[in-house]
Formats: structure tokens, C-alpha cells, sequence
């Protein structure tokens, strides 16, 4: 199955996510999916605050490192 991660950015000085770039990741099960969200977002070099399933694909909050 394929679900598309729609991303937010939390920045240190702001209270306010900001839009982040999205992709697509494949895997078998939920829970393959939101771990491979999780392992391409760390590749990207964000860290990692919350990755959640929604009605439309997957929903990731993330911090920037500096």
C-alpha cells in the first residue's frame, strides 16, 4: 500500500507548523508505513516529533535541526 505523508515544521521561535515538502512511501502494513515516514524524514534531517494515520494518508510533525 502507498500513503502520501503531508509534513509540518515546527520552528523553534514560532508557535506555528509551517508547511513542509511531502512525499509518498510504500510498505505492507500501517505500521510499516509510518515508520518508513519516519526513516525518510530523518534522512531529510528532521527530527522526528509525531507521525499519525488520517483518513487521507499519514500526518508528520517535525522539528528542523539546526
Amino acid at each position: 500500500m502507498q500513503s502520501v505523508v503531508k509534513v509540518f515544521v515546527l520552528s523553534s521561535g514560532s508557535g506555528v507548523p509551517r508547511p513542509g515538502q511531502g512525499f509518498t512511501v510504500e510498505a505492507s502494513t500501517l505500521d510499516e508505513l509510518q515508520e518508513a515516514a519516519r526513516v525518510e524524514l530523518a534522512a531529510r534531517g528532521h527530527h522526528v516529533r509525531a507521525v499519525s494515520h488520517t483518513p487521507t494518508g499519514l500526518l508528520a510533525y517535525v522539528e528542523d535541526r539546526p
